[in-house]
């Protein structure tokens, strides 16, 4: 058998050296970029389909109060406050398509129940949009305008309805 060069007690001076490098860079960094850079994480962290689903149905619940009472300002404000999330820039809402018992074509009742649900929300974020500027007016039900751009986050298809919930730019 052959010999290993390693012994207990014999120095590697290059080893060593490049030890101490690495502990001496590493002692040296500072610990608030690295906080920064947590930070930064958590903030661009994608929110999960769980929380998503949570935000919509509270969005819902709110949209559905104000249909019921269209001039009630104050369920307008806690709309607005839960639509809005300040760190991405950005308005929330939930629209709603409902599909018919039995569709003779389901996959092209399906599509436009999507496609309404989505066009629902996008009203909503006109109304949010404007609720922005002055939380007295529009009224719901009486709002007028071109419908923001905005993308789909969040979907929840069922038999009888659809939910999408979209976003668009605070403006």
């Amino acid at each position: 058998m052959g010999r290993s060069s390693f012994r207990p007690g014999r120095q590697l001076p290059g080893f060593l050296l490049l030890l101490a490098a690495l502990i001496a860079v590493g002692g040296c960094r500072k610990d608030k970029p690295e906080q920064e850079i947590q930070q930064v994480e958590k903030q661009s962290a994608p929110e999960t389909e769980a929380q998503l689903a949570r935000l919509a149905g509270d969005l819902l619940s709110l949209q559905e109060q104000i249909r019921e009472n269209p001039t009630a300002v104050e369920l307008r404000t806690q709309l607005l406050t839960l639509a809005t999330d300040a760190e991405k820039g950005v308005l929330r809402a939930v629209g709603f398509g409902r599909i018919p018992e039995n569709p003779d074509n389901r996959p092209a009742v399906q599509q436009n129940a999507e496609r309404a649900a989505f066009l629902d929300g996008c009203r909503w974020l006109a109304y949010l949009r404007a609720w922005s500027r002055d939380v007295n007016q529009p009224n719901f039900g009486s709002i007028q305008g071109e419908l923001p751009a905005a993308r789909t986050i969040y979907q929840h298809k069922a038999v009888d309805q659809v939910v999408t919930m979209v976003e668009t730019e605070v403006k």
